[in-house]
C-alpha cells in the first residue's frame, strides 16, 4: 500500500462541486446504503440551491464544526473530504472522513484521520473523538484501530487525548 501526504483545504463555496461530485459517486458512497438522507445507493444530493446555507453551517463555524477537502500533497488534487461536528451528549467530536473510490488503498485514510485528529486535539480543544460505524466496515476499522481508536460500543470507536498522547503522538 502506497503512503501518500495529505493537506487540508477549506473550500470557497465556488469550489463546492467537488464535494457534489463525491457525494454523487455510487462507488464512493456505497458505504453508506441505508444511512440518514442517502438514496438506495447510498449518495446523497447536493443541490448548488442548498450550498450556501450548507456552507454557512459549516465553513468557519469553529469550535462547533470544522470541513476541509483532503488534498493529496504530491498531486495537488482533492481525494476527499473530513469534517468534524461537535455532538453535546457526548461531550466530544464525531469524526467523518470519505475517500473518493479512485482514491482508495492509497494510505490517505490513515494520513487524513492522523492529520484530523491534530486538528480535533489542537485547535479544537476536543478531549475526546469518535466515528459511528459497525465493525463489519473492516476497512474503516483497521484504519482507526491503526490510530489508536478503541470500539466502545457495537458502533462506536473512540479515542481520548490522553490516549493519544499516552502513546507518545505528537499533537502538534
Amino acid at each position: 500500500m502506497e503512503s501518500n501526504k495529505v493537506e487540508f483545504k477549506i473550500p470557497k463555496i465556488e469550489e463546492l462541486d467537488y464535494r457534489r461530485k463525491l457525494l454523487a459517486d455510487k462507488e464512493t458512497m456505497s458505504y453508506n446504503i441505508g444511512y440518514g438522507e442517502a438514496d438506495e445507493t447510498g449518495c446523497i444530493e447536493f443541490k448548488e440551491n442548498h450550498w450556501e446555507d450548507w456552507f454557512s453551517r459549516w465553513i468557519n463555524n469553529i469550535p462547533e464544526k470544522y470541513y476541509a477537502y483532503i488534498i493529496s500533497s504530491d498531486e495537488n488534487i482533492p481525494v476527499g473530504e473530513v469534517a468534524l461536528r461537535y455532538v453535546s451528549e457526548k461531550n466530544s467530536y464525531c469524526i467523518n472522513i470519505i475517500i473518493e473510490a479512485q482514491h482508495r488503498g492509497k494510505g490517505f485514510s490513515e494520513q487524513a484521520l492522523r492529520l484530523l485528529i491534530k486538528v480535533a486535539f489542537n485547535e479544537l480543544g476536543a478531549d475526546k473523538v469518535f466515528d459511528d460505524f459497525p465493525s463489519s466496515r473492516i476497512t474503516a476499522e483497521k484504519v482507526f484501530k491503526k490510530v489508536g481508536f478503541k470500539r466502545v460500543s457495537n458502533d462506536i470507536v473512540e479515542l481520548t487525548k490522553q490516549d493519544y498522547l499516552s502513546k507518545g503522538q505528537d499533537i502538534i
